[in-house]
């Protein structure tokens, strides 16, 4: 059947029975804000192979926020028509695409998700945890152990699903929830080391840096307490939140709250730091 656009905006949200509309908004833009959360922090595995700082910023404003919208946008569309497409409810697109009755628009549409998911994974999910594995042992793991090493990781997580979809364990829980609750639960650890980059860079060094001395010992100090406290009251915050009612609202709201925090934390820790004779010889 036919369905205008002007007809799927007229659909009444969803949400929880008793859930506010602001918490649950605010809980589903966390997860959303955490799904870009990794690629805001190593985002330098990819800009630094840019010409100039006007390239990276064009080409990030370009490929990520408008594609980014656009995808999202189609998502939701897709996922609001599907009710009276086919029936029933269906956010994922393989599910959806089970739902086509030709074999060639079937087979076109699975070569897409292919294509889409192994360019997305490359792109966004296996360079940083690669470079991070190599760094860890770099005499021992190349680049190509690196990404065995990512992908037996992404199987692990995902095995739950995976053992539930092979009939092996029986599982009520949705895979919807899954993925919203790990997106809430790293978005709340990455926010705070977002938030300590950003007053780290931007207010105490005022965007200077000396781009050799990140790589020596005697130019910054090898551990960064200030970095390690603002980043580990957020964390302990947010897990013992998950224990309380009275402030579950710091979990869902977690990269908001723990960006903040740490971001503010941080500056506090280093205007201590700033005044006092130590830092001249161990700068911030």
């Amino acid at each position: 059947p036919n369905v205008s656009l002007s007809e799927l905006m007229a659909i009444p949200p969803k949400r929880p029975e008793g859930a506010s509309l602001t918490g649950y908004f605010m809980a589903g833009l966390t997860a959303m804000v955490g799904f870009w959360a990794t690629l805001s922090l190593n985002i330098p595995d990819f800009s630094r192979y840019a010409n100039s700082q006007k390239d990276q910023i064009l080409g990030q404003i370009f490929g990520l926020p408008l594609t980014m919208f656009l995808f999202a946008a189609l998502g939701v569309v897709m996922t609001a028509a599907s009710v009276k497409l086919v029936g029933v409810s269906v956010s994922d697109p393989v599910s959806l695409i089970g739902h086509i009755q030709s074999p060639v628009w079937v087979a076109i549409a699975m070569a897409l998700i292919i294509v889409a998911t192994l360019s997305t994974n490359t792109a966004a999910n296996i360079v940083s945890p690669t470079n991070d594995f190599q760094n860890i042992a770099p005499k021992l793991i190349n680049r190509t152990t690196a990404v065995i090493l990512t992908g037996l990781v992404g199987l692990a997580l995902m095995a739950h699903e995976l053992l539930k979809k092979l009939g092996l364990i029986v599982s009520d829980v949705s895979l919807e929830t899954v993925y919203s609750n790990w997106l809430l639960g790293y978005s709340s650890l990455l926010g705070p080391i977002a938030g300590i980059m950003v007053v780290d860079y931007f207010i105490t060094r005022k965007q200077q840096l000396d781009l050799a001395g990140l790589y020596r010992d005697d130019v910054y100090p090898a551990w960064n307490w200030s970095g390690f406290i603002a980043f580990g009251v957020p964390v302990v915050l947010t897990l013992l939140s998950l224990g309380s009612d009275a402030f579950s609202w710091f979990y869902s709201y977690g990269w908001f709250t723990g960006s903040a925090l740490g971001g503010v934390l941080y500056y506090g820790l280093n205007a201590k730091r700033a005044s006092s004779p130590l830092t001249a010889k161990f700068p911030l």
